[in-house]
């Protein structure tokens, strides 16, 4: 009978181990789905891709970007005003690009003035509704700087759009004015590119000065270079005298300005290179001003410009960046002498309000990167390099 107590005693207690084991489990279960089903529900971020490697949007579309093209001047062009610093002057042509997308878009734009220039190229981004403005102003060649009449060409504009394959394309007509046309500007504001016309390297100065060489006592033109014992001032005076002469020498007589082309012919000028003049022997006050400031450039000298109400005249420093300065009017040439060409101009200046007296200083020009046009040897030279380059 007691052993058949314990056995019952015992069996209750095994029960009792086995249900709490089977709870325990059953929790334990319960509590690992509950964990892995709430970690199942987390959302997992992935990674951002690089930009280079997200997938490409697709372009703006062509009908958001709209084109200007607009001729300043008129369309006329002065090859001696490009890339000389001209106060009042205009690009060849003016392009205006709106993008109206939401997108920034990318444009190649090319120009080219067909014969008479290279060719223009530039990339550009546009962002969204953003308007930009560009300045087209394609190089001149060679030729450019031989013509010597006004004559009609084109202006090739394109535009492409990479993105979407679109591109803009007009032509339009111009005017290449001849390369000895010079324009004024309102109030004389590009007169310092009087300085374009001083050629000191030019054959025809470098035998202007060869004669004068010959006319100066001891046959030296030495510019400022000084002499122990002798005057600065008066040797430059000597040598403009010797250069005054050559030219007498030469037969040189007055004619009146030739008229100009186009739209602003009150405002333009045809001015006679150098070399124009001395060949022809003849030349306008603006003209044979020129001659003379290119000899005295030629030899190292610092010359001056002065116009003044319906005339122009030519001077020269008597020293480096001296104040004193011998002023000239070489109208009174074939038969005139030295000094009355330096008593006229002295009287211009005597009546000429100060106000009125515009003085364009070579040097200074130079200096602002003003430099002079090229001569026809070297138009040669350069076109036909380009002409072996291609």
């Amino acid at each position: 009978m007691l052993l058949s107590g314990v056995s019952a005693k015992a069996a209750r207690v095994l029960a009792l181990v086995f249900f709490l084991t089977t709870l325990a489990l059953g929790g334990t279960l319960a509590w690992g789905y509950l964990f892995v089903r709430k970690l199942a529900l987390v959302p997992i971020e992935e990674p951002a891709l690089p930009a280079k490697m997200k997938p490409a949007s697709s372009p703006a579309s062509p009908l958001q970007v709209h084109y200007e093209l607009n001729l300043p001047g008129r369309g006329e062009i002065f090859p001696a005003l490009s890339g000389g610093r001209a106060t009042d002057y205009w690009p060849v042509a003016v392009l205006s690009i709106s993008n109206t997308a939401a997108k920034p878009v990318m444009q190649i734009i090319t120009a080219q003035l067909r014969g008479w220039s290279g060719e223009l190229r530039q990339t550009a981004i546009i962002g969204p509704h953003e308007v930009r403005t560009f300045d087209l102003n394609p190089e001149l060649l060679a030729n450019a700087y031989q013509n010597g009449e006004i004559r009609r060409a084109v202006l090739d504009v394109e535009v492409r759009d990479p993105g979407s394959g679109h591109t803009f394309a007009q032509q339009r007509p111009v005017f290449i004015h001849a390369s000895s046309d010079l324009y004024w500007g309102r109030k004389f504001s590009n007169a310092q590119l009087l300085a374009r016309w001083v050629t000191p390297h030019d054959d025809s100065v470098l035998q202007l000065v060869a004669r004068a060489q010959k006319l100066m006592p001891g046959g030296r033109l030495r510019g400022y270079n000084r002499v122990p014992g002798r005057n600065l001032e008066r040797d430059v005076r000597t040598q403009a005298r010797a250069v005054f002469n050559a030219l007498k020498q030469s037969r040189l007589s007055y004619v009146s300005s030739i008229y100009t082309f186009g739209n602003y012919p009150g405002e333009t000028e045809r001015i006679r290179l150098p070399r124009e003049t001395l060949n022809l022997n003849n030349a306008n006050c603006i003209d044979v001003s020129v001659v003379f400031a290119s000899a005295m450039e030629n030899l190292g000298m610092q010359p001056l410009i002065v116009v003044v109400p319906g005339h122009a005249f030519v001077g020269v420093k008597l020293g480096p960046g001296s104040q004193h300065i011998l002023y000239l009017d070489l109208t009174v040439l074939p038969e005139g002498t030295f000094t009355a060409a330096t008593r006229r101009a002295q009287g211009w200046l005597a009546k000429t309000p100060q106000n009125e007296v515009l003085t364009v200083d070579i040097g200074a020009a130079r200096s602002l990167g003003i430099y002079p046009l090229p001569t026809s040897s070297e138009a040669n030279q350069v076109t036909a390099s380009l002409r072996n380059d291609q």
